[in-house]
């Protein structure tokens, strides 16, 4: 639903023009694109599969970074519940935000190649459409944002991170994240020089919300659970050729996809007075009833707390066995329980809160234990509380920044239950950056994973970032 955004014609030129041209000048030299749409790899009529559908568009979308000056959060502010949330309360919270959305987003999900953020009042994050080039002077198809759907790509996911019912072949996710208006203007702020963004406007008003839907690189056949989902199409490398190492043979396709997963993020420090955020995810249910594919969208759980009073037992859990300020679904899908992270803790079916090939700093190797084959490791709130400026610290538990492909190298992680890994299990405001304590000048970026990579990038453009590095995939 908008809220009343105020847009002046002139927002995005009146907010950085020297920026802007400058941008507009050298873009033909390769230099950084902080609006770029996309990648700039594009497919050709002959690249089209035969069955891709008559009836769809072959355009691209176009990303909206016409942030308005001013938005109007009473409309969500008025309708939400006025008091924090609990166990109890939590499906009619989560019922309410998918309905205060559905006439923006249900078309995101039902009708993805048509859908406009233009139309829909939905904005993006700058500095992550462009790709980067390779060897050979193309641009690495992988990298950047792909023109069909303008998505982000994530990372490789193999059958057994789904025990109870797995998929057939290793997959990809894919995902488009935008921004409403009422954060889209705290966007306006950050972003009035792409060149130079103000770090300290890198917290959101109330009301702001975050979308991101996701989709899998998978056929019904290769996974039934995603029989009678929407299929929306993307243009990048196929899965199997990712194990290319010279990444110049990585060439893109019209790859077909399935949509699967929706996390929503709510700024309300009413329902979530600790962290100041709601974050809600929803999976697809092939057994829903549902007439449509948002309907069968249905919800995985809700999570405003990370119970940090339980964070110093090894089980996430402590003696009583219950999370206090997490509510997941108890009728969800076996295959989406799967997926839940440390001690049961709110993640998606696509988020990797379960990380297998796990080693930790005692040397425990959970890749050894047959009955536990992974460890729980993250989940929606204790990923996006590493969200800080600089990054430097890993989306979930670690000493170290890598971040290894699911199913690849070992994962070195700290001991569940101890101090250090329960740095990531605490309940901070959004100001309060997870490596702040004792440091200096590194901020807090409101539990924003995408603000902190653009922030990265946009900072490294002008050689001002010791840390930059690239997008990890996360929740």
């Amino acid at each position: 639903m908008k809220t009343g955004a105020s847009h002046s014609p002139l927002t995005r030129i009146l907010s950085g023009v020297s920026a802007l041209l400058f941008c507009a000048t050298v873009a033909a030299q390769g230099q950084p694109d902080p609006f770029a749409g996309n990648n700039t790899r594009y497919p050709e009529l002959k690249d089209y599969p035969k069955e891709y559908p008559k009836d769809l568009p072959k355009g691209f979308r176009t990303s909206n970074y016409d942030y308005p000056l001013q938005a109007d959060a009473r409309p969500w502010l008025a309708r939400r519940p006025n008091a924090a949330l609990s166990k109890q309360t939590a499906p009619a919270y989560i019922a309410a935000v998918k309905k205060f959305i559905e006439d923006d987003l249900s078309g995101l999900v039902n009708d993805p190649m048509n859908w406009s953020p233009q139309k829909a009042g939905w904005y993006d994050m700058p500095w992550g459409g462009q790709g980067s080039t390779m060897s050979n002077g193309l641009v690495d198809p992988t990298s950047g944002r792909e023109a069909m759907l303008g998505s982000y790509t994530g990372q490789v996911l193999q059958p057994d991170s789904y025990p109870s019912n797995p998929p057939k072949v290793p997959f990809q996710n894919h995902a488009v994240v935008y921004y409403n208006d009422v954060a889209a203007s705290q966007l306006g702020k950050v972003w009035r020089d792409p060149f130079h963004p103000d770090v300290k406007a890198a917290q959101f008003p109330e009301g702001s919300m975050v979308v991101k839907v996701e989709a899998a690189t998978l056929t019904e056949d290769d996974w039934p659970v995603l029989k009678n989902s929407t299929v929306s199409y993307i243009f990048r490398p196929p899965v199997a050729s990712l194990n290319e190492t010279d990444p110049t043979k990585r060439m893109p396709v019209v790859t077909p996809m399935r949509f699967l997963q929706m996390a929503v993020r709510v700024k309300d420090s009413v329902a979530s007075p600790q962290t100041g955020w709601v974050f809600i995810a929803f999976a697809y249910d092939t057994r829903s009833n549902g007439a449509t594919v948002w309907d069968r969208a249905t919800p995985v759980g809700a999570t405003w707390g990370n119970d940090p009073q339980l964070a110093k037992y090894p089980n996430g859990l402590g003696p009583n066995g219950q999370l206090t300020e997490t509510w997941v679904n108890p009728n969800m899908a076996p295959f989406v329980k799967d997926g839940l992270g440390w001690g049961g803790r709110l993640a998606g079916p696509l988020d990797l809160g379960m990380r297998r090939n796990v080693v930790t700093v005692s040397g425990r190797r959970y890749a050894d234990l047959k009955d536990q084959p992974g460890l729980g490791a993250s989940s929606c709130i204790s990923c996006h509380s590493s969200a800080q400026y600089p990054f430097v610290a890993n989306l979930y538990p670690s000493p170290n920044m890598v971040f290894p492909r699911e199913g690849g190298g070992q994962f070195l992680l700290y001991d569940p239950g101890t101090p250090l890994w329960a740095q990531w299990f605490q309940n901070r405001p959004g100001t309060q950056a997870l490596s702040g304590k004792g440091r200096k000048d590194i901020v807090g970026t409101d539990y924003d994973m995408m603000l902190t990579f653009a922030l990265m990038r946009a900072n490294g453009s002008a050689d001002t970032d010791a840390f930059i590095r690239h997008p990890l995939a996360g929740h």
